[in-house]
């Protein structure tokens, strides 16, 4: 543990390691990584790893079609001896709703005018593309070729390694408990293993960020929310695409190797 860094990044999850690794690239200094759990414990490892370019703001879409670059080149950027996995197999969304299906035709037209390759389907067109979909109560879908699915696990491995090559020090089960402040202005974070003395913290702990911020005092509307995942036994490749409905919440993904994952979330979850 480093007695003092010039940046401490609490949470070790894709994001966290991400910007361990940027801020070591534009040689920001000595920069430590805390994690209170292993690398990708929290909702980086337990996340559907979709990767999609199909939004309905201008800024997510533009940050997008960025990250799919970045997806698209990390193995080789990061000198990662394995593999993120990313498989371009496409996201397939389905509009049950008229309303929705209004929301997807304009989301299509903002999205053209970026050059993301995106079609609107006829529920018939969208069986083609999953000849095992269901198309009942469907009005329409949307679907963009060069979006995917990547390995949390290894995405966030693939940084981290990177960053500790540019000389990060990553630091797992390593909790951070405090964040002393003087005079407004951050002086050291305190965590179960010592006390780290700097002067910029990121923090990167996500559902967890509240948490942190709380230690300057800080309130913001960040919180953990239980969702319902399942990941099967690998099977026989039949699903291409990222299948994901807005109004019905669920998504169906099957990865490289075989494994269905799937996913739906309860409205009336309590966070």
């Amino acid at each position: 543990m480093p007695k003092s860094a010039d940046a401490v990044v609490i949470g070790g999850g894709v994001i966290g390691t991400s910007i361990a690794y940027h801020l070591a690239k534009k040689g920001f200094g000595r920069v430590a990584l805390v994690e209170r759990s292993y690398l990708a414990s929290g909702s980086t490892g337990r996340c559907g790893a979709g990767v999609r370019q199909q939004w309905g703001t201008k800024l997510n879409c533009l940050l997008s079609v960025d990250s799919v670059r970045a997806f698209e080149r990390m193995d080789e950027e990061l000198g990662y001896s394995r593999s993120i996995e990313f498989k371009q197999g496409g996201y397939l969304l389905l509009a049950y709703t008229r309303r929705e299906a209004d929301q997807f035709k304009e989301n299509v037209k903002l999205q053209h005018k970026l050059g993301i390759p995106v079609r609107l389907l006829t529920p018939e067109e969208a069986r083609e593309i999953v000849p095992i979909l269901n198309t009942d109560g469907i009005y329409l879908a949307t679907f963009c070729p060069t979006d995917g699915h990547a390995n949390p696990f290894h995405v966030t491995y693939a940084y981290a390694t990177a960053a500790k090559r540019l000389g990060v020090t990553i630091h797992t089960f390593t909790e951070a408990y405090e964040i002393w402040t003087e005079s407004g202005k951050v002086e050291s974070v305190r965590t179960n293993k010592g006390t780290i003395d700097t002067k910029v913290v990121i923090n990167a702990a996500g559902p967890y960020s509240g948490v942190v911020a709380k230690m300057v005092g800080l309130d913001i509307p960040f919180y953990p929310e239980r969702h319902q995942i399942l990941v099967t036994e690998p099977v026989d490749p039949v699903l291409g695409p990222m299948v994901m409905s807005f109004s019905r919440r669920f998504y169906c993904q099957q990865t490289p190797h075989g494994s269905f994952i799937m996913g739906m979330g309860d409205p009336k979850e309590k966070p």
